[in-house]
């Protein structure tokens, strides 16, 4: 101890050490040059990082028979997007000259490239100018907190990389500097994220929202989950697939949240009484069944979802990795937090289990007077249905096994045979079900849609179920796929037709851009072609008939009468 003192006492009383100033100014301007210019080299490798981050793209994809760029995730997540062999302008101007094609040189094997390396490196988004491609990884990656909402907000397109919050926030400003409303439209085929999108784009809005009104804010966000219950369902590409399109319009004033409302769009009705192999009906039927106690099951004459005809028919009804009971009470938070009365959410229950009950009906043929009727095999569950429903048995007997037609004030039943009794059992369902579901989307608007929205601007969202092509393709298909060919065309507008006339009204000049134009294929559905076809097949019929002048109408002679169409 005194050994280690003395020598402390020792360095303490040496003259200090002799320096060369010269020398030593020398090395602490070369120890500076080397910081600076590693500080210089790592700025210009994150700035790299970042030009590729934001000009490359990336995905495993490839491209279909019809010439569109289909994205695609190792699941079975896809979006489709229109190429051209040509040069694109438009599209050109993502592309750097690191780890891609010159863009003089872009085609789709250059693209293709692009979008896998970019996907091989976990980026999702890609721009292609102002419209943003997501690829759906299948898991949650962790760029959707409130810090990357504070990255985003207010920052010009392309500034950043590629992110959803980008487009949120540069539709938001918008809105505010320029006060007009703004509309974003999420499409893709099944499976590709849009449902997710749309949620983490509400997010987005939540989250920059200035009104302070956390509440409407709140029940706004709330609607999400609850509509997800009633109108999305497994299918074989999608355990939480969007069978209905909604469009939701969120009113900003002074730049905070206001009011929304929901409009919803061509609810896959045909889903409420069969589905295809590994496919099941709406998610809120088996979150239903999955969370009610014994006693509550019993109220309503329930039981287990392998029971009924309405849920069986696709299989299982598990998913793996869902829990339905934890939805159901997420459900019916929702419905508190919207304000929903005890006996509204009764009410609902009692539709639901009326709905399945319905399909549990079955018919027996029986002759009469040489002509095949059918019959109620049995009257328990129609006791159940008249009991939920508060209607008359008789009455609903009668309703499910006849038609009634009406004349001069008289009415006349005639009896259905199997097939048409077994029709309407499954109308009776699909009305009950359908019109529950629209008077739930206008119940959520009569809480979230303020008054104040008539002075406001808005932002909207319009999510729209993809491309389908099922092994039994019906008129909900027709009319799903071409909605989307009519938002294909829309994006063909924007993308080739309205830029190459831009270019041609600046007198820039550029090589014209081939691209197929869907416009022929949508001309098969319209009014106009309609007519067409009817005053063609059946200009001949004494019981159809046209008009003199050229007005969109035509004439069916009816047993009650001659009725004009237009």
């Amino acid at each position: 101890m005194q050994g280690e003192k003395q020598r402390a006492q020792l360095c303490l009383s040496l003259p200090p050490p002799i320096v060369n100033k010269k020398k030593k100014k020398k090395e602490e301007k070369e120890e500076d040059d080397d910081a600076e210019k590693e500080e210089q080299k790592k700025e210009e490798k994150e700035k790299e990082e970042e030009e590729q981050e934001k000009c490359s793209f990336g995905g495993g994809l490839h491209v279909s028979r019809s010439g569109l760029l289909v994205l695609a995730s190792s699941g079975p997540s896809e979006l489709c997007v229109p190429l051209c062999k040509q040069r694109a302008p438009s599209i050109a101007l993502l592309f750097c000259q690191r780890g891609c094609e010159e863009a003089s040189d872009l085609n789709e094997h250059s693209i293709l490239e692009n979008l896998k390396l970019r996907y091989g490196r976990g980026l999702i988004y890609t721009y292609t100018g102002s419209i943003l491609v997501a690829v759906n990884p299948y898991k949650m990656f962790n760029i959707y907190g409130l810090d990357m909402v504070k990255r985003y907000e207010g920052r010009p397109l392309g500034e950043l990389p590629p992110h959803l919050f980008a487009i949120g926030s540069v539709s938001y400003s918008k809105m505010i500097k320029e006060n007009e409303n703004q509309v974003l439209i999420i499409s893709g085929e099944s499976g590709a994220g849009k449902t997710e999108s749309t949620k983490l784009v509400m997010q987005y809005l939540a989250a920059v929202n200035r009104s302070g009104n956390n509440l409407i804010t709140e029940q706004i966000l709330e609607a999400n989950p609850l509509l997800e219950s009633f109108g999305n369902a497994k299918t074989i590409r999608n355990d939480n697939s969007s069978r209905f399109g909604k469009y939701i319009e969120v009113f900003f004033k002074n730049g905070g949240i206001v009011g929304a409302k929901t409009a919803e769009y061509l609810l896959e009705k045909s889903r409420i009484v069969t589905q295809a192999p590994e496919e099941r009906n709406y998610h809120v039927f088996y979150e239903m069944l999955e969370e009610l106690s014994d006693e509550q099951k019993a109220k309503y004459g329930l039981q287990t979802a392998p029971k009924y005809f309405y849920l069986n028919q696709g299989g299982s009804a598990l998913i793996r990795g869902r829990d339905d009971a934890d939805n159901y009470r997420k459900m019916t938070a929702a419905m508190d937090i919207l304000n929903f009365e005890r006996d509204e959410q009764e009410t609902i229950v009692k539709i639901l289990a009326s709905v399945l009950h319905i399909g549990n009906m079955y018919f027996k043929v029986v002759q009469e007077n040489n002509h095949d009727r059918a019959e109620l095999g049995s009257d328990a569950e129609i006791k159940w249905v008249a009991h939920l429903l508060d209607l008359s048995e008789d009455w609903l007997k009668q309703a499910l096994t006849s038609k009634v037609t009406e004349a001069r004030g008289d009415r006349f039943y005639t009896p259905y045979n199997l097939d048409q009794a077994l029709d309407a059992r499954d109308a009776v369902a699909k009305a009950l079900y359908c019109r529950m579901f629209s008077w739930l989307v206008e119940r959520i608007n009569l809480i979230i849609c303020r008054a104040e929205r008539e002075k406001s601007t808005s932002l909207a969202v319009l999510d729209i179920f993809g491309f389908e092509d099922f092994h039994h393709n019906s008129f909900e298909q027709l009319c799903i796929n071409y909605a989307n060919e009519t938002l294909q065309y829309f994006f063909n507008q924007h993308i080739f037709r309205l830029e190459q006339k831009e270019y041609s009204k600046e007198k820039i000049r550029w090589e014209h851009i081939e691209f197929k134009d869907n416009q022929p294929t949508i001309d098969l559905a319209t009014d106009n072609s309609f007519l067409e076809k009817c005053h063609f097949h059946h200009s001949g019929n004494e019981l159809y008939d046209k008009p003199r002048m050229s007005d969109p109408e035509f004439y069916v002679v009816h047993y009650a009468g001659k009725i004009k169409y237009n």
